[in-house]
Order: structure tokens, then sequence, then C-alpha cells
């Protein structure tokens, strides 16, 4: 088997021989990735932003007190040239800038190549609600062993920093802490949906506790994880009785309203023989049929067509749901655009506002593909693939 650069490598010894020096420069460029991030920072200060009006865009600290502030839609540009989503690429500036300006120390370490870029990126992320004191107190500890703390020693020192130098505001927090507390349920394929939630400890005890009580009552063959999951699914259904809203492609695929994502009828099937379970058939909503309204405001069934047929926010690399995003008429409707599902497009709010008040461009170069043109005469395609430069 031949490696990258048609080299061949026949031996253990070969294979770590090339991965060594391929770290070392992998670390290298991520360093500077970093420094060039500080320096499209510089490029784009907030200060060049005057009279700002509401919904125009606005200045943006990212990292802690002490960082300059940025044109907030700069964070959009930077993450074409990453390949990531505008806001992974706002944490990553945020990082960048936090290490540079308040962590001087693990700036130096990572910029010489005795530190890695994601370990010191850690340590930034969490030392930007700390008071300079406290940035400098981790800093100076943490500088020369970051690379070989674990991220759970890194979050103590953190912690222990806050303690010291601003317990008011850990207090604050252990009490925003609580207000933080939530349940959240991300869809997925397959009729299958994934659960996060922060809670009281207490109640993280007594859901553990009944979770356990009634996975050992349940009389199957599966894994003790698959019984568990089994019984959280028996405390939520309760007595509640539950509601399914479908909308029926054909005698195979259906559309889940609440979710978005297609399942099989087998799948409804199911769900209709479990106890209290009322479902509702909508009827098809057929995508290439031509609706259209003369009012500037999409019918129900004409907004539901565009998010069929454009599923997510129509900005590069966004994902948000498009049943959670505005509306955006592509040729503007004062200057003569239909409400029409050729003419309407999804884009989440922050995106709307980007569009709207900056340079950044669109066109659409078919039903469900949009070519992106950036302030800087960047180029980038996003279609029901994902995102990519043409």
């Amino acid at each position: 088997m031949a490696a990258s650069h048609a080299e061949p490598f026949d031996t253990a010894d070969a294979v770590l021989d090339r991965l060594r020096p391929n770290r070392t420069e992998i670390a290298r460029l991520e360093a500077d990735n970093l420094a060039w991030a500080c320096t499209w920072a510089d490029l784009h200060p907030g200060e060049a932003l005057l009279d700002t009006v509401p919904g125009s865009e606005q200045l943006a600290r990212l990292g802690g007190h002490g960082c300059p502030e940025v044109a907030e839609f700069c964070v959009a540009e930077l993450g074409t040239a990453l390949g990531t989503s505008t806001h992974a690429a706002r944490s990553y500036l945020a990082e960048a800038l936090e290490l540079r300006h308040r962590l001087p120390r693990l700036w130096h370490r990572v910029q010489s190549g005795h530190t890695v870029a994601w370990k010191a990126r850690l340590v930034a992320r969490q030392t930007m609600t700390l008071p300079n004191a406290g940035a400098a107190y981790v800093d100076e500890r943490l500088a020369h062993k970051a690379s070989r703390l674990a991220p759970r020693q890194i979050d103590v020192l953190v912690n222990e920093a806050r303690l010291r130098f601003d317990p008011e505001q850990a207090e604050a927090d252990r009490i925003k802490a609580a207000e933080q507390r939530h349940v959240t349920i991300t869809h997925g394929p397959n009729g299958i949906a994934y659960a996060d939630a922060i809670v009281d400890t207490a109640v993280a005890i007594d859901l553990e506790t009944a979770l356990a009580r009634a996975a050992a009552k349940i009389d199957t063959q599966d894994s003790l994880d698959v019984r568990r999951s089994i019984a959280l699914g028996h405390l939520a259904h309760g007595d509640a009785g539950r509601e399914i809203v479908i909308h029926l492609h054909d005698q195979h695929v259906g559309l889940l309203e609440t979710t978005g994502q297609p399942l099989l009828v087998t799948q409804v099937e199911q769900w209709c023989r479990e106890a209290g379970t009322t479902v509702t058939v909508k009827p098809v909503i057929y995508l290439n049929q031509h609706l259209q309204t003369d009012s500037y405001h999409p019918t129900e069934r004409l907004q539901r067509q565009t998010q069929l047929k454009i599923q997510h926010c129509a900005a590069p690399w966004c994902t948000r749901p498009a049943r959670r995003c505005d509306t955006d008429h592509t040729l503007p409707y004062e200057q003569g655009g239909t409400t029409c599902a050729c003419n309407l497009v999804p884009l989440c709010r922050w995106h709307h506002r980007m569009k709207t008040h900056t340079r950044w461009t669109y066109h659409r170069i078919a039903p469900t593909t949009f070519l992106w043109r950036t302030p800087h005469n960047g180029w980038v395609v996003v279609d029901h693939t994902g995102t990519w430069e043409p």
C-alpha cells in the first residue's frame, strides 16, 4: 500500500517517522492560522463603524475584557476561508484574540511550537469570562504545562481563578447556572432523537434511580443502555398521550412535521400501535407546484413549501432549520419580486441582517442552489449537499 506522495511505507518505524514531522508541521500551520485570524480582526476594527443604526452591523467584543472590538459581520468571510460556519468562525476568532491579548505566555508557547493550538484554544474558551487578573493567573500557571494537562485539570484551574479573583461573579455564575437548566431534543434520522439536558444534581440522581428501577422491569434481551432509553420513553409518555403530524409523500415515506425528518411508514405504524397516540396525516405539498400570492407575506402553504424545498438557512455553512428562519425575497418585493417559492429563500435572522446591511450578495442559479459573493470578491456555492467553493 502506498502512502501520500506515492512513498511506500512497509515498516512500522517508517510510518512513525512520517507522522512525527507531519505533527510538527500541522502544529505550525495551526499557529499561523491563529495569527492570521488576529490580523483579520485588526483589519476590521469595531471603531471603524460610525453611527450604527438598529439592525445594521454592530460592534462585537470577541474574547474577554481588554480584547479589541471588531465589526461583527467580518466573521462570516473568515468562516468561508476556514471552511466553517459563521458561529464557529466567531468562536475561533474570539479564542485567537483571547490568547493574543490576555494569555500572552500561552500565545507565545503556541507560536513557538511548544503548545498545540487546540489545547490553547480550550484554555482561552474558558478564561474569557475571567477578570484580567484571573486570566493572568491562569496564563502564568498553565503556559509551560498546558500541553500536558487534561481538559478536566484546566477546568479546575480556571474555576480556582474565578473564586480567587472574582468571588462575586463566581456566586452569580452559580445562580446563573441554575437558570441555564434545559432539556434539548435534537431529531435525527431513522426515527431516533438525541436528548441533552442540564438539571439540578438532585434531579439527576432521582432520574438515575428511576431509570434504573424502570429498566430492571423491562424483560427484553436488549442491552442495559437500550432498556434505559426505553424506560425514559415510558416516563415521558405517562398519561399525557402523544400527537404526531405527518406529511405523507407516498405509501413508503412521510415527513414528520415537528422535526422535518423523513421517516418510513413502518415507523408510523409502530407509533400507532402504542397506546394514547394520535396521528394526523396532512395533504401532500407538491414541491414543484407553482404557488404564489400577491401579498408580501407568503401564505402558510407557500411558506411550508419553501421550507420543504430548502430545509436549512441558505447562507454558507449555516444549518439552522428553515422553519426557524426568516423568509427572504431573492429579488426584493419592492423591486417587483414575486412572493412565490421560486423567489423565496430561508435565511436565519443573523445571515438575513448580514445580507441586508453588508456587501454580501447571492444569486439563485438553480431552484435550490445559491451562489454567494463575499465582500472581498470570494465566491461560495450553497446547495442541498452543503457549502463549497466553485
